[in-house]
C-alpha cells in the first residue's frame, strides 16, 4: 500500500524545502518509517554528508495485508522488511519503539529535520510535535505528512492545528496542502 504517490509527494516536498540538497552534516528524524521507502528517499536527498544520520522511529507493529485489503496488527515482519530495505544505507538508524519514548532519547536543540508520518490520530500527532519541539534546532524544518488525512471522523490536521495555534509565534509556515511544513523559530 506504500504508493508511488506517497514517495512522489515526499520527494516534491523535500525539493521544495531544500532546492539544493544540503552538503552539511544533518541530524534527521522520521516518525513512522514503515518499510523504509520514505527513509531511503530522505537519506538520499538530505544525508549527503557522510556524518549525517537519519533516525527512524516506528513500532513496526502494523503492516498492510493485501489479502485483507487493510492495515492489520503485524508481527516483526514489518521490522524485518524495514531492515532489509535499509541495510545498505549506513546512515539510517532504525529505532523500534513508540515515539513518546524514542523522542526523549534525543538532546534538546539537536535535530535539523523531522518528517512526521507516524500515528495519524490527532492526539498522537499533537504529542509527537510537542515532544519533538524542544529537540528541534532553531531554523530546523518539520514536515508533516497526511495533514488532510481523515478516517472515521478522526482528522490528523486537528492535532497539527492545535500545536500551530499554541506555538503561533515560534514557527514559520512554509507550505500547507496534503503535507504541511514549518520552520522552527525559537525565541
Amino acid at each position: 500500500m506504500y504508493s508511488i504517490d506517497l514517495t512522489l509527494n515526499l520527494k516534491t516536498s523535500l525539493q521544495t524545502l531544500f532546492p539544493t540538497p544540503p552538503k552539511t552534516e544533518l541530524k534527521c528524524l522520521e516518525i513512522g518509517a514503515f518499510e523504509g521507502k520514505g527513509s531511503i528517499l530522505i537519506n538520499n536527498y538530505l544525508c549527503k554528508n557522510s556524518n549525517s544520520k537519519l533516525f527512524c522511529i516506528d513500532t513496526f507493529e502494523v503492516e498492510y495485508s493485501k489479502s485483507a485489503g487493510a492495515w492489520v496488527k503485524g508481527t516483526d515482519k514489518a521490522y524485518s522488511i524495514f531492515q532489509d530495505n535499509v541495510e545498505n544505507f549506513k546512515q539510517i538508524v532504525g529505532m523500534k519503539g513508540h515515539s513518546d519514548d524514542m523522542i526523549r532519547l534525543f538532546e534538546d536543540d539537536s535535530i535539523d529535520f523531522c518528517y512526521v508520518d507516524g500515528d495519524h490520530n490527532p492526539l498522537q500527532v499533537y504529542k509527537d510535535i510537542k515532544n519533538l519541539f524542544p529537540k528541534m534546532k532553531n531554523n530546523s524544518i518539520v514536515l508533516f505528512d497526511d495533514y488532510l488525512w481523515e478516517l472515521n471522523g478522526m482528522k490528523t490536521k486537528e492535532g497539527i492545528d492545535k500545536f500551530l495555534l499554541e506555538y503561533i509565534n515560534q514557527y514559520e509556515l512554509l507550505f500547507q496542502n496534503y503535507q504541511l511544513a514549518i520552520r522552527i523559530k525559537k525565541n
